[in-house]
């Protein structure tokens, strides 16, 4: 009997690129369900791809067979353009997708094939153009494109044909968090329309929050299929996928085991959801704060919490400056330190001998001497894992003390984002329009990464097409920046890193002498370069943003979680 909610089913698949000896596929079944969202993960070479241009005829199976609506595909020349007009696939790099010469003649080429009146594939390509906002670009050539006008042109090329399933290649990648709406407000739209999306991603988080269903793959085979909350809740599963768990769970789980919440609230999905659970506890109510020692007065302090350095000048004109406005701004409230990195720590404890508190410490610390009230201000330029963990290790000492309230990082808000733009251009006011600024971020794994892309695309969108923002172990890269460079190719290139200090990073990985150096490849591509090792806590704007942050976390009452993690839903 056929199950018509069924829409995809795969029956022992065997694919092999080389050899019998070798398989991408090695015995893969597996069910998809009609309107359904489901994200694919697992360790790059773990299959995915390799299914996935299997779904859309691209790869025919060794071995095994593939259904659709019930039937086994049709490899036949007229079964494939069939199958390709109902499952339709953008590949992560549209590179390998677009060929015609103009966006509107790329958009019109797959519905054309399927043999309709030029009129109504007029009306359905403008249609199109219009809802993915390709309109002020429809008639230039598809190579002048941006990565993420690329990839809204990819995506276009598909739905125009009315797919039954469309399949994503980490759609997001490499995109800025404008583009990146544009493209999970088209999944959010094919799904109300009633299309199945099947997307792969390594954005735990973005799949936890988005995903009906997650299927991970290890060796060609289905590792898990389940709930979201199934998959991301089995440790052993995630842990041989090399995945980590999401924040919003691993963060509920933690407070849950320090009984600060109850195992049976439903799973939140995202951290909007934890920040309400969190703001809905009594000691975290301003209207009925958790009581001090009777006769006992409020003592608050504020903690400065940064990644820090083991540079002593840097840390002098940066974290030492920002905690010293602080502490000036704020003359009630004694200022505390906290470090997050191990490393540094340990180096600075072996070779100088000095203790600085890690966050634990800090608040151990905070407890002996009987702070009630805690203000916690991060010096992280955005919101990522440092200050996931930094936010979980303060809440386990949320009974300790009568309020804890969170600043947040330097870039969370869109008003955070603009006051930057214009303190980076002020400091570098001198800047000609036949030099280029190029600013150094760290980058990170974490999906807060999307930030960087974002300010460099609003840094051109301010009009100040001479300023590039990359990083030093994410996207944008180097190989990224060279390239836009290349393009503007001005008569000097000054670097200057977006880090809170100018540490090791700035120092080797930008200015430094090795080929690999920002700086010596900038100089091999034949641009003079100047290097400004001056860290953001050096300008006292940035330190200004920091005060405001202080201001707010005073006023809130609450939890703060920054506002680029919140949504409508749980």
């Amino acid at each position: 009997m056929i199950n018509n909610d069924v829409i995809l089913k795969a029956e022992n698949l065997y694919f092999s690129y080389d050899d019998e000896n070798t398989h991408s596929l090695n015995g893969l079944s597996l069910e998809i369900r009609r309107g359904k969202k489901i994200a694919f993960m697992g360790a790059n070479g773990s299959g995915k791809s390799t299914f996935f241009l299997c779904c859309n005829g691209i790869h025919k199976p060794n071995s095994g067979t593939l259904y659709f609506d019930g039937e086994p595909v049709d490899y036949s020349k007229e079964g494939l353009l069939n199958l390709r007009q109902k499952v339709g696939i953008v590949f992560q790099d549209p590179d390998n997708q677009l060929f015609s010469a103009s966006v509107y003649q790329e958009i019109s080429f797959g519905i054309l094939n399927l043999g309709v009146t030029e009129e109504v594939a007029k009306k359905e390509v403008e249609a199109i153009i219009e809802e993915m906002e390709i309109t002020p670009y429809r008639d230039k050539p598809t190579h002048a494109l941006s990565g993420g006008q690329k990839k809204q042109v990819s995506i276009a090329d598909i739905l125009v044909m009315h797919p039954e399933i469309i399949i994503l290649d980490e759609p997001a990648a490499a995109l800025d968090p404008k583009h990146a709406a544009l493209v999970n407000n088209a999944v959010e739209r094919m799904t109300a329309k009633g299309i199945t999306v099947m997307m792969s991603t390594h954005d735990v988080n973005f799949a936890f929050e988005w995903a009906d269903e997650v299927v991970l793959f290890k060796d060609g085979q289905v590792l898990m299929h389940g709930t979201s909350t199934e998959v991301f809740s089995n440790r052993t599963a995630l842990a041989q996928s090399n995945l980590e768990p999401p924040a919003a769970l691993k963060l509920f789980d933690s407070l849950c085991q320090k009984g600060i919440l109850k195992t049976n609230m439903t799973v939140p999905h995202n951290l909007a959801c934890l920040e309400q659970y969190i703001s809905d506890l009594p000691f975290f109510n301003t209207g009925t704060p958790k009581p001090v020692s009777s006769g006992a007065e409020a003592k608050k302090a504020i903690l400065v919490v940064s990644f820090g350095t083991s540079y002593e000048e840097t840390r002098k004109a940066t974290i030492d400056a920002i905690e010293q406005d602080v502490a000036e701004a704020y003359p009630d409230y004694r200022i505390y330190r906290a470090w997050t990195s191990k490393m540094i720590l340990a180096k600075i404890k072996r070779r100088d001998g000095i203790h600085y508190d890690n966050v634990k410490e800090a608040f151990e610390r905070m407890k002996a001497d009987g702070i009630t009230d805690v203000i916690v201000q991060p010096t992280h330029v955005i919101n990522g894992i440092e200050n996931d963990i930094m936010t979980e290790e303060s809440l386990s000492f949320a009974s300790h003390f009568s309020t804890i309230h969170f600043g947040t990082p330097l870039l969370t808000s869109s008003d955070d984002n603009n006051y930057l733009i214009e303190a980076i251009h002020h400091e570098f006011s001198d800047l000609q329009e036949d030099e280029v600024l190029v600013l150094m971020g760290h980058g990170t794994t974490h999906y807060a990464n999307a930030i960087y892309a974002a300010l460099d695309y609003t840094f051109k969108d301010r009009g100040h097409s001479n300023i590039f923002l990359g990083t030093v172990e994410a996207y944008p890269s180097m190989d990224t920046l060279l390239h836009m460079v290349k393009e503007y190719n001005p008569k000097r290139v000054i670097l200057a890193p977006f880090m809170i200090v100018a540490g090791d990073h700035a120092t080797n990985d930008m200015a430094g002498d090795d080929p690999e150096s920002w700086r010596s490849q900038f100089e091999a591509a034949g641009f003079p370069v100047t290097c400004v090792l001056k860290g953001l806590g050096e300008y006292k704007d940035i330190r200004n943003l920091f005060l405001s942050h202080v201001e707010e976390a005073i006023h809130s009452g609450n939890v703060e979680i920054s506002e680029d993690r919140k949504s409508s839903h749980c």
